[in-house]
């Protein structure tokens, strides 16, 4: 070993000044997409935390749905049963006609409840091979 090969680079160990532009271009892209990385990682340790509020809602929905059905079927089973007594009649013709009503118009509030609150299609993901 000669004195001139401890320490000092040789030709063509060292990088262009083009070579050390592009290096730095690239670690600065793989930085950013770090810091996306990062960001979507925080918004998924975020998730447990709004569990809590996801699960709320859900179950108040549940709540709300369920009440809108045995509403329809109580009000019109009571509607039925109050014009049988009114009007006197030993059957309960209007019971039972008034008691299906109520189910039917409870069923359609959920329907249409149901239809207003569904949840958005989840996003697509595009692969590597759709940016080239």
């Amino acid at each position: 070993m000669s004195g001139n090969d401890k320490g000092t680079p040789s030709e063509h160990e060292g990088l262009s000044p083009e070579d050390r532009a592009a290096f730095a271009r690239r670690a600065a892209g793989i930085g950013e997409k770090l810091d996306q990385a990062k960001g979507r990682q925080s918004e998924l340790a975020a998730g447990p935390a709004d569990f809590g509020n996801a699960r709320g809602a859900a179950m108040s929905r549940s709540l709300r749905i369920s009440t809108e059905l045995l509403g329809g079927i109580v009000v019109g089973g009571f509607i039925g049963w109050a014009l049988d007594k009114w009007l006197g009649n030993e059957k309960p013709w209007l019971f039972i006609l008034f008691f299906i009503l109520g189910a039917t118009a409870g069923m359609l509030n959920v329907v249409r409840m149901a239809s207003k609150e569904r949840t958005p299609p989840a996003p697509s993901v595009r692969n590597d091979e759709d940016e080239r």
